[in-house]
């Protein structure tokens, strides 16, 4: 269950602020997961395979510079109330070879990491006995590309950072989600959010819509949404770590809450304004399986 007794800029499911960079809350966590992340590149050489294509760095990316410090956030701060306390099982969705699962290792989690890559399996199997992460455990599960690798209600908490909108079938994981957690478990996801731009490989307005209806079949919100001033949204273009260079028109403000919210509301398309680069915003959700 969800601990809602503190009053925290995370304590929402969303679009990630901008704004948020700059709270207390905030500054602390990513200060302490750099430090995390810095540890585990120092051994990197112990267990990184050529043929590893993702970035070495995810930290220092546009979106991941405000998921990571949400997801654990939520994970530490809820780590008390989860069901069965005795270290809960955590399943990491899509996790590739990153610092993150061995963070919440440290915290006392055990960390089910899956992909359906060979070379992460590789990989994070050596980075487990190279990489400190006690009292916790992480382990490592491959995954094929419709059923996660646990039993029925195996696990306390399930997380997904920025991996649902890159599944065309995205329906059947959130489903698979719901099915490995125990009753009352807490089910974190983030998705890149399409806003504005012709690049159809994230999240669409028709997709989230989708993926909310999925999610309300088997989900409660463990938060409300809270709405962002559009001046105010996390995007590729504003983030400390931009996505590239956009070459089209920044649309902002009254053009921002036309295009995505009155318009949809008024039953007409959304439309896309063709950029070289993809403009995307972060989605977080905060979800407890319904009992």
């Amino acid at each position: 269950m969800i601990n809602h007794n503190v009053d925290n800029i995370f304590n929402r499911s969303g679009l990630g602020a901008l704004s948020d960079l700059n709270t207390p809350e905030y500054q602390s966590i990513f200060a302490q997961l750099e430090k995390e992340q810095e540890a585990f590149l120092d051994k990197e050489t112990e267990f990184r395979s050529a043929e590893y294509k993702w970035p070495h760095d995810p930290l220092h990316q546009w979106s991941r510079a405000w998921e990571y410090p949400y997801i654990y956030y939520h994970l530490s701060s809820n780590l008390g109330v989860l069901p069965q306390y005795s270290r809960p099982v955590i399943a990491d969705v899509g996790s590739g070879v990153t610092f993150f699962p061995f963070s919440l290792a440290k915290l006392g989690h055990q960390v089910v990491c899956t992909d359906i890559d060979p070379i992460c399996e590789k990989d994070l199997s050596r980075a487990i006995k190279s990489v400190l992460h006690s009292p916790g455990r992480v382990e490592i599960r491959l995954l094929d590309n419709t059923k996660l690798p646990f039993e029925d209600c195996e696990c306390d908490a399930v997380y997904c950072i920025s991996v649902l909108e890159h599944i065309p079938d995205f329906e059947n994981t959130v489903t698979e989600m719901a099915r490995i957690l125990k009753p009352g478990g807490l089910c974190l996801i983030t998705c890149d959010i399409n806003l504005m731009s012709a690049d159809d490989r994230q999240l669409t307005f028709q997709q989230y819509m989708r993926l909310m209806a999925v999610i309300d079949a088997s989900f409660v919100r463990g938060y409300p949404d809270r709405t962002i001033h559009p001046v105010d949204v996390l995007t590729t273009i504003n983030s400390p770590y931009p996505l590239g260079r956009h070459l089209g028109v920044v649309k902002t403000g009254y053009q921002l809450l036309k295009q995505k919210i009155l318009k949809p509301l008024m039953g007409r398309n959304p439309g896309m304004v063709n950029n070289a680069q993809p403009y995307l915003g972060v989605l977080g959700l905060i979800l407890e399986k319904s009992k």
